[in-house]
């Protein structure tokens, strides 16, 4: 019985696809056993910080939720633009609803981040924005519990130094519970109706 040679050639590379996929399962598998943070999700964390007014913890906001950017005043661009979207959505929210969000600003420089620095850095977005930063184990245990990242590279400025850094919101509740975490790319719009449907669902 003659065999077409086309549908042998087809069936031997299915199966060979078939044999790759399993292998590449299994490394990946291999890989996230081998390192925990690979598969597990951030979960988020309470935290206590600075203020200028003094210490402030995620538990002062008992009932509330908190929506959480971690970023640094020196940002020339995305952390200001960051700010202008998160201001406009806390502004932007019913008026019943405004009182339950407290929008914080953690930075992650603590060394030129002084919290009077912070202060009148929140404040230029007139949004209750509150600023606050720490210790720098600290921040990197929070950064990471939260699923951010961030690193200090030298530039040959003035500055000395800029800090890469994600530039995603966190929701997150007073027990430092992460709700969700929201991309960058979200607009002012879009940010405010996630906030209004979290908010009304008790979350």
């Amino acid at each position: 019985m003659k065999v077409n040679r086309t549908l042998l050639y087809a069936g031997a590379f299915l199966l060979v696809l078939l044999a790759f996929f399993q292998i590449q399962g299994g490394v990946e598998k291999a890989q996230q056993n081998q390192n925990p943070a690979l598969s597990d999700k951030p979960q988020g964390a309470p935290f206590t910080l600075q203020s200028k007014q003094g210490e402030v913890s995620l538990s002062d906001f008992e009932g509330r939720l908190a929506l959480v950017y971690f970023g640094y005043t020196w940002c020339p661009d995305i952390c200001p633009a960051s700010m202008m979207f998160m201001a406009r959505a806390v502004n932007n929210l019913p008026e019943d609803l405004r009182s339950s969000i407290q929008p914080i600003f953690i930075s992650v420089d603590p060394e030129r981040d002084t919290p009077e620095r912070l202060a009148a850095y929140v404040d230029f977005f007139e949004a209750g924005i509150l600023g606050l930063t720490g210790e720098e184990q600290t921040l990197k245990t929070l950064s990471q519990a939260y699923g951010a990242f961030y690193r200090y590279v030298e530039v040959d400025s003035a500055m000395g130094y800029a800090v890469d850094h994600t530039s995603d919101f966190y929701l997150v509740n007073h027990r430092g519970e992460l709700l969700a975490t929201l991309p960058h790319a979200i607009n002012g719009n879009q940010l405010t109706q996630t906030l209004v449907d979290a908010l009304k669902n008790n979350l």
